[in-house]
C-alpha cells in the first residue's frame, strides 16, 4: 500500500433501508476516519455504485425495493468495484454463508449484529490495524 492510500480515509457504502441502523453504523465509523455513504433505495444505490468507488460495502439482503443478491451482482459486474469486499449484514439465517458467497459476497454477519464482531470484520476488510482503526 502506498503512502497516499494510507492517508486517504476509507470509504464505506452502507446499503440498508433501515435508517436507524445506518445512522448507528455511521456514528461508529466516522469517528475512526471512515467516510460513510448511505443508500436506502434503488435510485440511491444505483447512483452510488455507478458514480463512486468504495473500500467496503455493507449490504442488507432483504430490502423493500431490491434484494441484496441483485445489488451484489451489480457491484461485481462493475469494473471499478468488482474486487470491493462486500459484507452481507442480514437477518436471513436460513440462507447459508455459502449461498451468500455465490451471490458475490465476501462475508456475512447475521442480525442481530454483535457489534464487536462486525467491527472486527470491517477492520479486517479495510486492512486496518488496531493503531489505524483505534477501537474499531
Amino acid at each position: 500500500m502506498d503512502i497516499e492510500n494510507k492517508k486517504r480515509s476509507k470509504k464505506i457504502l452502507i446499503i440498508d433501508d433501515e435508517r436507524d441502523y445506518t445512522m448507528l453504523l455511521r456514528r461508529k465509523l466516522e469517528p475512526l476516519g471512515c467516510e460513510v455513504v448511505e443508500a436506502s433505495n434503488a435510485s440511491e444505490i444505483f447512483r452510488a455504485i455507478m458514480n463512486e468507488s468504495f473500500d467496503l460495502v455493507l449490504l442488507d439482503f432483504a430490502m423493500r425495493e431490491i434484494r441484496g443478491d441483485k445489488i451484489c451482482r451489480l457491484i461485481r459486474e462493475d469494473e471499478k468495484s468488482k474486487n470491493t469486499p462486500i459484507l452481507f449484514v442480514t437477518a436471513y439465517y436460513n440462507v447459508g454463508e455459502e449461498m451468500f458467497k455465490t451471490y458475490g459476497a465476501t462475508d456475512v454477519i447475521y442480525k442481530p449484529v454483535d457489534h464487536g464482531e462486525l467491527m472486527e470484520k470491517i477492520q479486517k476488510y479495510l486492512g486496518l490495524t488496531s493503531e489505524q482503526g483505534g477501537a474499531l
